[in-house]
């Protein structure tokens, strides 16, 4: 059940049309957070895929798996069979490289993946810069080693975007009954048993056998809190029936918070700014329309460097280097004035309320971050968005590493490779030199990396904040799991989105009642 609709929207398919997906209210949630004090009291824009794929039809397609720390750490945590050997079978499986050889990597799984397009000059010069700086030269961010700089992979195949829908439902199986454009108001209870689910329209949908909710970071916790389960003193005052009183329902929300560093250049024919006039746009437009090939046929994210302060198995930070600059916020400001040959052809490349420019943007993701924001009721109403406060920056250590992976990049940038292309960094940025004014400027440009996660996450059974055990079952429920970003346990380095494919994909075994695929360990 699917509260958008198929995800086959024209704009999904191209990787070049985000701007058309970002707030669009058929294909966006448009989550919104409360004002962030630690970042100048601004509002936070959380874009979210409604439709068949999830967030995967809107996001920027990287193909990003964590590192084995990551997942090496939930099975300490006492979540058996959630190891880095145990889930890499199935990012395997899931996995369709068109290029990748070896045993990093799977070749005949239906999420198909490929070098990232659109590496262009700037790109290299990125890549040159630093390596000049002392960062490792990579080949395959998703191979033995993560600590260094290198062109990405890409959730894109001939041209078109590998959502989660397009890749695993190209023709429906049998016993797949696919049902759109109903929206779950919340699960239907016998005792504590699921039997099904109640739409905003009052339908019921009985369940044979088990309820498995997929709604995602902000759409997972809302459904469980509308029907009973979560924390017990927030839902009686919404006069919501409690089912199990289970704190860690909308708690421990976790995000991949970025700095964002804007670098102005008077290379406009190196810049994908280049593409937003509309008759540039219109050309773009047909060459991807005539065989998936041109710019439009690939994300305009293709570089990434991962630094570590301490250690390189596990670094601090994931930077995203896009040769443009944009505001990606749709919360803040008025709508740009721009010529009207720009208005159309900008749709393509901006996600906010500003033109993208030539230049390059750093984005400094905080890996790790320890602050820990909350998802909460705003009531019983399930049309009425809950109350979302990441509460960036609460902590202490994340604005203070911040800096330091800050430090690194600005050298980065000042190296001749990469600096012969900028003309000095703009806006709050210009001019930054005390770790004071860089602390600064990161509030005033800070923005999630769109990698939210943990809100009704797994846990071992003396773990008072767990929401669900390792199976994905709700606690003190019977016949209830979770499956999407939401169970996930902590934050991972890197992009979430194949991660949480291979969460699926164990999950599928587990309903199923099959054996777990066996251990891999592609290092050795």
């Amino acid at each position: 059940m699917e509260a958008g609709g198929r995800g086959r929207n024209l704009f999904i398919k191209m990787p070049a049309g985000n701007g058309f997906l970002f707030g669009n209210p058929a294909l966006d949630w448009g989550y919104e957070s409360v004002p962030q004090p630690a970042i100048n009291s601004r509002r936070i824009y959380f874009p979210r895929g409604k439709g068949l794929g999830g967030t995967s039809i809107m996001n920027g397609m990287m193909y990003m798996r964590g590192v084995p720390k990551d997942y090496d750490s939930w099975k300490e945590m006492g979540l058996s069979g959630w190891g880095f050997t145990e889930l890499m079978p199935y990012f395997l499986r899931a996995e369709h490289s068109r290029d990748r050889q070896g045993p990093w990597h799977g070749k005949e799984g239906p999420l198909k993946t490929q070098p990232a397009a659109n590496f262009g000059v700037l790109e290299q010069a990125f890549v040159d810069a630093a390596v000049a700086t002392g960062h490792r030269r990579l080949d395959d961010l998703n191979g033995p080693e993560r600590t260094g700089v290198a062109r990405s992979d890409s959730t894109v195949y001939k041209g078109v975007r590998q959502s989660t829908a397009i890749a695993y439902l190209g023709s429906t199986p049998k016993n797949l009954h696919v049902v759109t454009n109903k929206h779950v108001h919340r699960i239907r209870f016998e005792g504590q048993r699921a039997i099904g689910l109640e739409t905003t329209t009052g339908e019921f949908i009985r369940a044979n056998q088990e309820v498995i909710i997929c709604g995602g970071v902000f759409g997972t916790p809302h459904i469980l809190m509308l029907s009973g389960i979560g924390p017990a003193d927030d839902l009686l005052k919404h006069n919501i029936e409690i089912r199990a009183d289970l704190t860690g329902v909308g708690a421990n929300f976790l995000d991949h918070i970025g700095a964002c560093i804007q670098y102005g250049s008077d290379r406009l024919d190196l810049s994908h700014a280049r593409h937003q006039r509309i008759d540039k746009a219109a050309l773009l437009m047909a060459r991807w329309l005539l065989n998936g090939g041109g710019p439009g046929g690939g994300a305009f994210f293709s570089t990434v460097l991962f630094h570590a302060l301490r250690d390189p198995e596990f670094p601090e930070f994931q930077v995203f280097m896009t040769p443009m600059t944009v505001d990606e916020n749709l919360t803040e400001g008025e709508n740009e004035k721009i010529p009207l040959l720009q208005r159309w052809g900008k749709k393509l490349l901006v996600r906010g309320r500003k033109v993208a420019m030539p230049g390059i943007q750093l984005d400094v993701s905080l890996e790790r971050p320890r602050s820990k924001g909350t998802l909460r009721l705003a009531s019983n109403n399930p049309l009425t968005h809950p109350i979302i406060n990441p509460n960036h920056f609460s902590d202490p250590y994340d604005l203070g590493t911040m800096i330091e992976g800050v430090k690194a990049m600005r050298e980065v940038m000042s190296q001749q490779p990469i600096a012969q292309y900028t003309t000095g960094e703009l806006g709050a940025w210009r001019g930054v030199r005390t770790n004071a004014e860089i602390a600064d400027a990161i509030r005033a440009t800070a923005y999630t990396c769109h990698h939210v996660s943990s809100t009704a996450r797994m846990g071992n059974e003396n773990d008072a904040g767990a929401v669900l055990d390792a199976e994905l079952k709700v606690r003190g429920i019977d016949n209830l799991r979770d499956c999407d970003a939401s169970a996930m346990p902590t934050q991972i380095t890197g992009n979430l989105n194949a991660t949480v494919i291979a969460m699926a994909e164990k999950a599928a075994d587990m309903i199923l009642g099959r054996a777990p695929l066996s251990p891999i360990d592609p290092r050795v």
